[in-house]
């Protein structure tokens, strides 16, 4: 949002969500109404259509490749990855195809001699060439230095630069209001060709699809035009992706529309621009920093197909559902499959983010982590002909990150099943000489569910108990006196459980509270159910009335029965503080919310354990990890916690809201701010650190600082200082937005050593 949204800010549409996409059906209506139009009016709404199709394919394929990494990683401009809010900003950023259609459509119903025009004329091309590079690149310049003007600024364009790190789509997210101003500069690259009466159909589809691409051109953020663009005479008559990222970044520098020879003339060209773009051109493979942890997914279901990221980031920014228009697609994925198990190996950086740990003197150390997919699917790894390639995949996928100095590697899901690698065992084994540490994050998934289950329960049953994780569950709760009905077909499994439980045991009874059930039914009577094995769903029957089930099993059951509160316990939640770059959710998780094995995999990093951790679960583990997590600021997601406690609010015969450490994470997710004296900053300070004052919380502006749309030297002018006053109008008004993104930079809540001491404002 802009700072002080103007009139006409939000499209007339916004409201319609995706029912805007009906705003097509009168181009179309002529093929159902035949009185609706005439022929020559439905031939060209037909040609309107395509060329959106044409718009919407050219767009896609430009987000495509600005996002995947193994093309662009190399030769990004800025580094940081986009995040949830701009991505949702960002969500709308079709309103002007779909504005531009209607208004060509109508152009061409109502202006006398509009109708009548060849499929092409060169005349008309040339017309349309030489109004673009004199009046539209002229006139646009100047109107886009006015936007840059505080009024403009704070009601319009502002919103367009809340976005500092560009994609592709960025060029195209502006206010209605700015996009009724450009589509009534950029048509008259048509509307002059109309008056010579020189206008041919070829121009609309050259000028609509020429100016996305070079608009996507501009905004991709990474650099693959070659050194001829940044030399005389091109580097006058064609802009880079750094001379426009450098707009983003600097702001009040390099407004040219696609022509920089404008900024040279009027004294706007960015001085950095050279260096700039050598910088993203010339960087190689082996400067690309390495991450530190990488954790190792695949496929669920067919759709995730679309929820990777750089297929789609409007998908992959929400949790995974099955939505009614995946439905009609699922047979062209399945038709994929073959391609994928044929040529597909592992993805990376399917994801990517910044986990910061608040450290001390020398400040913060950031942990950069990244989520890698091998390209095969949950029903693959079951199927006994295709398990040899998918772990020798997972080998691959383990060397490549050892060779790329990743120190620890975390396995998901399937890619740590006992029949692919026995949790990862397999691979120590045959490579032991891995410099990485492997870890199949079953530890810390224990520990979440161990934390969840009220203190009060006395009987849980437990399907998926002979797992690594059951197996360390089972062990636990039976030495701290709880029943557990442990479903189990496999005597010699559960007899091996019963002598875990001796050997740890001091009394030498809690074996007693292992039961052996044969049956579902067993759980007829059970306090509390914890899923560990996927429940079909002809099983709900026997979960108790009213009863909660835990579940941390993959995939996970569906809610058959509304009475059973079903709550998802093998994940945790990133604290905001302390987390940036993220921009897609984990599979069927909300936003910032990681599957607990992925967890598991960061603290081993954070903590700096030599070990690995793969087979079976110690159980004496569960409490030192659970503690690591929430030392990072882990912590069960409110949506778990709050169906807990509703549940137990509403049953007080479960024993009342005493779920103690379910307490705790809630308490904590709540209050989770650091606090930071004067003597620790001054000394932080002192040690080097970038840090600053706003509205009474300390900041670390290290990363920011090039960024500064004003500059760094402003920010460093108020470094070690109280800079409240400055950026709410003293120096500068900042919008929402910027605030906003201030949060991200937070340390902690400053709090003066003594009553009315501060530093210098």
């Amino acid at each position: 949002m802009a700072s002080n949204p103007g009139p006409l800010y939000t499209f007339p549409w916004h409201s319609l969500g995706n029912l805007k996409y009906a705003l097509f059906v009168p181009l179309v209506m002529h093929h159902v109404v035949p009185w609706w139009s005439d022929d020559t009016q439905g031939h060209f709404d037909d040609h309107m259509i395509i060329i959106a199709t044409l718009r919407y394919i050219q767009m896609f394929l430009w987000q495509f490749v600005s996002r995947f990494n193994p093309i662009s990683l190399r030769s990004r401009i800025q580094k940081k990855n986009i995040e949830f809010e701009q991505l949702d900003r960002e969500d709308h950023w079709d309103d002007y195809i779909i504005l531009q259609a209607l208004l060509t459509s109508i152009a061409h119903r109502y202006l006398p001699g509009f109708q009548e025009m060849p499929a092409i004329s060169a005349a008309g091309i040339v017309a349309m060439l030489l109004v673009h590079i004199g009046p539209i690149e002229f006139v646009y310049y100047w109107f886009h230095r006015a936007l840059h003007h505080d009024f403009l600024w704070q009601r319009y364009h502002s919103h367009h630069h809340a976005s500092f790190v560009t994609e592709a789509i960025s060029g195209t997210v502006h206010p209605f209001m700015e996009h009724i101003a450009y589509t009534a500069i950029f048509s008259t690259s048509v509307m002059i060709p109309y008056l010579l009466g020189v206008h041919c159909l070829f121009i609309f589809y050259a000028y609509a699809l020429g100016f996305d691409w070079l608009n996507a051109l501009g905004h991709c953020n990474f650099e693959f035009l070659p050194s001829i663009f940044n030399s005389f005479p091109l580097k006058y008559l064609v802009y880079t992706p750094s001379f426009h990222s450098l707009h983003h970044s600097k702001v009040h520098t390099n407004y040219c529309l696609f022509m920089p020879i404008y900024d040279y003339m009027f004294g706007t060209y960015c001085s950095e621009s050279g260096k700039t773009y050598q910088r993203a051109s010339s960087t190689k493979q082996e400067d690309v920093p390495s991450p530190d942890v990488i954790f190792l997914a695949h496929a669920g279901p067919l759709a995730q197909m679309l929820h990777i990221p750089f297929i789609s980031k409007s998908i992959s920014s929400h949790k995974l559902t099955m939505q009614w228009w995946m439905y009609p697609l699922l047979p062209w994925m399945y038709a994929l499959v073959p391609f994928i198990q044929f040529f597909g190996t592992h993805f990376e950086n399917a994801s990517a983010y910044v986990l910061r740990e608040v450290g001390k003197g020398s400040g913060m150390r950031k942990v950069r982590c990244e989520q890698w997919a091998i390209a095969r699917f949950a029903y693959q790894y079951v199927t006994k002909s295709t398990q040899p390639r998918i772990t020798k995949l997972i080998e691959e996928a383990v060397l490549d990150a050892d060779a790329k100095g990743c120190q620890v590697m975390g396995l998901g899901a399937f890619n740590k099943a006992w029949w692919i690698n026995k949790g990862g065992d397999d691979i120590i084994r045959k490579y032991p000489k891995l410099r990485l540490r492997l870890v199949h994050g079953n530890t810390i998934t224990a520990a979440c569910v161990l934390h969840a289950i009220p203190d009060s329960t006395r009987k849980v049953f437990f399907t998926g108990c002979t797992s690594k994780v059951g197996r360390a569950l089972a062990v636990r709760l039976a030495i701290i006196g709880k029943k557990v009905i442990m479903r189990t077909d496999s005597p010699s499994r559960f007899n091996m459980i019963v002598d875990d439980v001796r050997r740890y045991d001091v009394e030498g009874t809690a074996h007693k509270n292992l039961i052996r059930a044969k049956s579902m039914e067993a759980g007829t009577d059970a306090d509390v159910w914890l899923v560990g094995k996927y429940l079909k769903d002809r099983d709900h029957k026997y979960l108790p009335k009213d009863s909660l089930a835990l579940y941390f099993c993959f995939p996970p059951p569906n809610f058959v029965r509304n009475d059973v509160t079903y709550v998802n316990v093998g994940a945790l939640k990133a604290s905001k503080t302390r987390i940036e770059g993220l921009g897609n959710c984990m599979a069927d998780l909300n936003r910032g919310v990681f599957h607990a094995c992925h967890v598991g995999a960061i603290i081993h990093n954070l903590e700096g354990w030599t070990h690995h951790e793969t087979g079976d679960v110690e159980y004496k583990q569960l409490d030192k990890v659970w503690a690591a997590a929430q030392k990072y600021g882990f912590r069960l997601p409110e949506e778990a916690t709050r169906k807990i406690f509703s549940y137990l609010a509403k049953h007080p015969q479960a024993g009342g809201a005493k779920p103690k450490m379910v307490k705790v994470s809630v308490e904590r997710a709540s209050k989770d701010v650091k606090t930071i004296n004067q003597e620790e900053l001054r000394g932080r300070i002192d040690g080097g650190e970038q840090l600053l004052i706003i509205d009474h919380h300390v900041l670390d502006v290290s990363e920011f600082l090039s960024a500064h749309p004003g500059g760094e030297a402003i920010i460093k002018r108020y470094l070690g200082k109280d800079a409240t006053s400055a950026v709410r109008g003293r120096v500068y008004n900042h919008s929402g937005s910027a605030f906003k993104m201030m949060n991200k930079y937070r340390l902690g809540k400053y709090v003066p050593s003594s009553p009315g001491s501060s530093f210098q404002k």
